[in-house]
């Protein structure tokens, strides 16, 4: 019995205080402060211009890159909440209308007339958004494992679509506001295939 209340006393002294889970907001701006950076830095090796703003267009564009940052902040939102039982998250159906509008935009913006058929620069999308997306995923993962809590395939599912959209987002800054449908097409892989990876890597992690 006093080994026992010894093995007590020992584990008591070496007891350390919890640290808080900071408040989600904050964790959100700790993550977007390292991600879109190294994203940024990322997509020099890719980049191919800026897009310019005067072309017929633009409006659709600038709805497209707004309505890609308030879905890339729900989804991390949701992400992180998921960590915390009982907290209230946003509706999935909120994500579906936003997605939903995201594909009409870019539908409503391809070209009636398209020039020369974009297949390179198809290809050259899919690339970026692989590459910028890479830095954002690795660091959105860290922060979900550092937070702690059990994350669930719906929270993984909520990483992989944020990580998209600040991909898309920031393909916005330096891609025509016209499209062709094999560009179109190419986008739209691309972030299935961003989402797919996400919760992938994120589950393999998961059982580590």
């Amino acid at each position: 019995m006093s080994d026992h209340q010894q093995l007590i006393k020992q584990l008591s002294n070496q007891m350390q205080p919890v640290k808080p889970l900071a408040p989600t907001g904050v964790r959100i701006l700790k993550w977007v402060m390292v991600a879109l950076p190294l994203a940024i830095v990322c997509s020099v090796f890719v980049h191919r211009g800026l897009t310019d703003w005067h072309q017929p267009g633009a409006g659709l564009a600038l709805a497209q890159l707004a309505l890609a940052v308030t879905l890339g902040i729900a989804a991390v939102w949701n992400a992180l909440t998921l960590l915390i039982p009982g907290r209230h998250t946003i509706p999935t159906v909120r994500f579906i209308l936003g997605g939903g509008l995201w594909l009409l935009l870019n539908i409503m913006s391809l070209s009636v007339h398209p020039s020369t058929p974009a297949h390179d620069h198809g290809t050259f999308c899919y690339l970026f958004l692989m590459v910028v997306s890479a830095p954002m995923m690795i660091t959105l993962l860290w922060t979900i494992r550092r937070s702690g809590g059990l994350y669930s395939q719906k929270s993984l599912l909520m990483a992989g679509i944020s990580v998209a959209a600040w991909s898309v987002s920031l393909l916005s800054l330096c891609h025509p506001v016209q499209q062709d449908r094999t560009d179109l097409a190419l986008h739209f892989a691309a972030v299935a295939t961003i989402i797919g990876v996400t919760m992938i890597i994120g589950r393999w992690t998961r059982v580590k």
